[in-house]
């Protein structure tokens, strides 16, 4: 009998344990809303592993994008809780191979058109977004959201949404932040030393520099609280009514900033908890396997691989003719293999050291151990596989972050810079020449691998924990930096240096007055003085 109560007993324990686990297992499942955009697929391939994974973790998703899952993806694994808002229309499509070559210019107005070009971006796609049947829907239903999550980058257009679901929100930047969401976030934008995204400096900078990265950031942050600001304003009001509050006041709420740098490429810097640095959050566990003729060819290439890729967006087919004359010499005469992203089928070479596709799967490329250079553009996504993998580059930037990305590497040791207007078959011969042959890059690359990828845990788990940290909601407020809420000259002491300037001055005027005072109420006394001397002696 006692033996039939103690196993009841334990029966029941087990059942209570069970079931308190479910319903703790229940409670931690979120609702997430996801909007992002821009219709970069560079950017929105930063968000995608991120977003699966939350919805293999049993959240429920909801995803407003460009990108919508594929068939193919589809079948592969299902992802019920996934959902996709698909803004895709025939106006505005994906951004891929546009860039044209033949329209790159390095102007001293480089700052002034990365501005417009963001400017003209936002326009496009925001509009796109905020006019989309499901998304009015979902935001007039009332229906609740633990958490919503997009895009820092060249808007706030989508602030009235977060603002309408009453949501606490993460936003996720594909490079270095932008100079107005350092000042959204209240921290400090370390001019001194950290070259503004738009500047185009290298490191370290000289005074003349300096002085340019500072006018850089004043400038693009005042495009972007001026022209920027009324445009995203003006379409809050458009959809949600002229009592939209101010865009910039709901945009400075943000809980959670997750970057797509590492201090180990881009340099330690200083952030409140809330910033958090996830780069290489895009990069899978391990390499797939390679498509047959690429691997062949990889294989097969003992004396080494030039990996030439200048992104998703640039369409390489654009080069100029002179450019590319001197691009073909160099790669059909340097002993090593090349394999090349081209986007036509009209190859301009074919050469047996020379493999030509419109596609490539740069990551498994990349770990191939026959590979020992990387040419690319200095986008973030290239960069970082490169780094992970520790080949040696030669970079040549051509527009947005870019050129502070390629020069961050070159500040590392790990990559040659090659700028676009002096890309001839000299100086693309030399780069490759010393990528390949001057084994102070190979080992540098190595230290910067080796550095990116010791971590506790892996980028994307990190930021997987911290989304999930601000749905959880309770220790949020915490993590706010306050000075976020601060006007700029409080929070850069302004006031504090303007009040002591005027102290130290007005110190200074009444001890100058004082002592004139004195100094002829002296020369006075003594002018009086003399004056009765001198009666007296006569």
């Amino acid at each position: 009998m006692r033996t039939r109560w103690i196993l009841l007993c334990s029966l029941m324990c087990f059942a209570l344990c069970s079931a308190a686990k479910d319903a703790s297992s229940e409670s931690s499942k979120f609702k997430i809303l996801a909007i992002f955009g821009h219709n970069g697929k560079s950017h929105f391939d930063v968000f995608k592993p991120l977003l699966e994974s939350l919805a293999r973790r049993g959240h429920d998703l909801t995803v407003v994008s460009h990108f919508p899952r594929s068939e193919k993806s589809i079948a592969a694994e299902p992802l019920p809780n996934y959902k996709d808002v698909s803004v895709l229309d025939g106006e505005h499509n994906v951004m891929v191979n546009v860039i044209d070559l033949r329209e790159m210019h390095d102007t001293i107005f480089k700052t002034i058109t990365n501005i417009y070009m963001l400017s003209v971006m936002a326009r496009m796609t925001c509009e796109n977004v905020l006019k989309n049947p499901e998304l009015k829907r979902i935001v007039e239903s009332g229906e609740k959201f633990d958490l919503v999550i997009t895009e820092s980058f060249n808007t706030n257009c989508f602030m009235p949404v977060i603002k309408k679901l009453d949501a606490p929100f993460v936003q996720i930047s594909t490079h270095q932040l932008m100079d107005w969401a350092i000042d959204q976030l209240g921290t400090s934008y370390e001019a001194s030393h950290k070259p503004s995204i738009f500047s185009g400096l290298e490191r370290p900078m000289n005074f003349l520099q300096r002085t340019w990265n500072v006018l850089a950031i004043w400038l693009t942050t005042s495009a972007y609280d001026t022209i920027f600001h009324w445009h995203d304003q003006s379409l809050g009001e458009k959809y949600y009514g002229p009592g939209v509050p101010d865009v910039k006041e709901i945009s400075k709420n943000v809980s959670l900033m997750l970057l797509n740098t590492h201090y180990s490429l881009h340099g330690a810097q200083l952030f409140p908890p809330n910033i958090v640095e996830v780069g290489g959050m895009h990069l899978p566990s391990k390499p797939s396997p390679l498509p047959k003729d690429v691997k062949k060819f990889l294989d097969e290439a003992r004396e080494g691989v030039l990996y030439f890729n200048l992104g998703s967006m640039v369409k390489m087919a654009s080069i100029p003719e002179e450019k590319l004359t001197a691009v073909l010499n160099v790669l059909s005469s340097i002993p090593r293999k090349v394999i090349w992203k081209w986007e036509t089928d009209q190859v301009p070479l074919k050469s047996s050291n020379i493999l030509v596709k419109k596609w490539l799967p740069q990551f498994d490329i990349l770990s191939h151990p026959n590979v020992k250079c990387y040419f690319g553009h200095g986008g973030l996504l290239g960069l970082t596989e490169g780094v992970y993998n520790g080949v040696p580059m030669v970079l040549m930037p051509l527009y947005g972050d870019q050129h502070q990305n390629s020069y961050a590497a070159q500040a590392r040791g790990a990559a040659q810079v090659l700028t676009y207007p002096d890309l001839n078959e000299q100086s693309l011969r030399h780069a490759l020449d010393e990528a390949f042959n001057n084994t102070r890059y190979r080992e540098n690359a190595k230290k910067l691998s080796r550095a990116f990828k010791d971590r506790p845990v892996t980028p994307l788990e990190t930021a997987i924990w911290w989304v999930e940290y601000v749905a959880r909601g309770d220790s949020v407020t915490y993590l706010k930096n306050e000075a976020a809420r601060m006007p700029w000259y409080q929070r850069n002491l302004i006031d504090v240096g303007v009040f002591l300037v005027a102290v130290v001055s007005l110190s200074l005027y009444a001890t100058y007055r004082v002592a004139k005072h004195l100094l002829c109420k002296g020369n006075k006394t003594k002018g009086n003085r003399d004056r009765t001397a001198s009666k007296k002696r006569d």
